[in-house]
């Protein structure tokens, strides 16, 4: 409540403050709910259980122009996943030094993928949210500064953006384990013409992610024992380097779109595994209804920690099998598609529904179906 009554307060202030006479609030919302298709099954979040929560959000947005190419941006979303407890997901401040160029400091989107500036509003793209697989860096938000430049290189408009600072969040999606993402550097580039748009980006960043004590992990203090702390320290998130590299497309000609992404992702000497992902999505559309179809693959792969250490007693022999099997545990290969339909009944409101049909290549029990609906809007 107390931080409610903070975020309210916040936004009195930017409404009152004569330095800050023209505040410009906007928002969006998502209203999701989904169920797997079968009770021994889960998907994104989802069971068999209608779940109103997960996925669900509420954003509201202020934007003041202080003159002189000095602006100031806030966005708090609360998530009904997170018990709705309001965030801030932007917070930055930005000067036009020119017409074509424009810097950010503050918390901000790391431009991972091609809808990373509007990931959260589920209206501005045909899916209730974007496909899993490609969209899974555990975080999306950096506190640092970013640069902007938008041109032409002849017939396209292009902008190339450029960030650099770092994130300290907490990663839910490894339990909500401590991470601290230093020199997060990263460019991206995107050109527009007519129908056609093209993205490319690359982000590079030193990891610490907090996993445990790694004296309480058998691999780890198993192989310090044996003499091969080279070994030992790949079950140690520390001082390491992760790389991401998006390649992605879209065709909006007429009634037909079609758009795709690939991400790679790279975690060198950490137990998590390398990500390979990619989608493709073709729509049409009927007025106001637009009908779509993705189909995404993701595949995991880990280098062998133990390439080139002989298995000359029982004891390295067994750990040689047992770091093998921990790394292949945490490998995935799996395929989906997704079919949707989304109406656009009002003109800053639409309502979507889709069927995705996930399987997974290593393990068919893990296999679902999943269904949902939403209605979604900006204000």
């Amino acid at each position: 409540m107390k931080r409610k009554i903070k975020v309210i307060s916040l936004f009195g202030v930017l409404a009152i403050s004569p330095v800050q006479a023209e505040v410009a609030l906007n928002g969006f919302a998502n209203i999701v709910a989904g169920t797997t298709t079968s009770s021994d099954e889960s998907l994104y979040g989802f069971s068999d259980k209608i779940d109103f929560k997960n996925g669900s959000l509420f954003a509201l947005q202020a934007t003041s122009d202080l003159g002189e190419g000095l602006g100031v941006t806030a966005q708090i979303i609360s998530r009904g996943e997170n018990e709705w407890d309001p965030e801030f997901e932007w917070a930055y401040v930005s000067y036009d030094a020119t017409d074509e160029l424009r810097f950010l400091v503050g918390r901000q989107r790391v431009p991972f993928y091609m809808y990373s500036d509007f990931i959260d509003v589920s209206y501005a793209y045909p899916w209730i949210t974007p496909p899993e697989g490609v969209y899974s860096v555990p975080f999306d938000s950096f506190d640092g500064i970013g640069a902007l430049y938008s041109s032409s290189l002849g017939e396209f408009d292009t902008t190339l953006q450029f960030i650099y600072g770092g994130n300290s969040d907490d990663l839910a999606a490894l339990g909500d384990a401590p991470a601290d993402f230093e020199d997060l550097m990263g460019l991206s580039l995107t050109l527009n013409r007519d129908w056609l748009t093209l993205r490319a980006g690359y982000i590079q960043t030193n990891m610490n992610i907090y996993l445990g004590d790694p004296q309480d992990n058998p691999l780890y203090t198993g192989w310090n024992a044996l003499g091969h702390p080279e070994v030992a320290s790949n079950f140690v998130i520390e001082d390491d380097t992760g790389d991401f590299i998006e390649l992605g497309f879209q065709v909006d000609y007429e009634n037909i779109i079609v758009t795709g992404e690939y991400t790679s992702l790279t975690l060198d000497n950490t137990p998590i595994a390398d990500a390979d992902s990619y989608y493709i999505m073709a729509g049409y559309r009927f007025d106001s209804i637009l009908v779509h179809v993705t189909y995404g693959v993701d595949e995991d792969s880990k280098d062998s920690f133990t390439s080139g250490i002989p298995a000359d007693s029982l004891p390295v022999a067994g750990l040689i099998a047992a770091t093998n099997v921990f790394t292949e545990s945490l490998t995935e290969e799996s395929s989906y598609y997704t079919m949707g339909l989304r109406w656009d009944f009002h003109d800053s409101s639409a309502l979507k529904f889709e069927y995705t049909s996930y399987s997974d290549d290593l393990n068919s029990n893990a296999d679902a179906g999943l269904f949902r609906t939403a209605i979604v809007t900006v204000f």
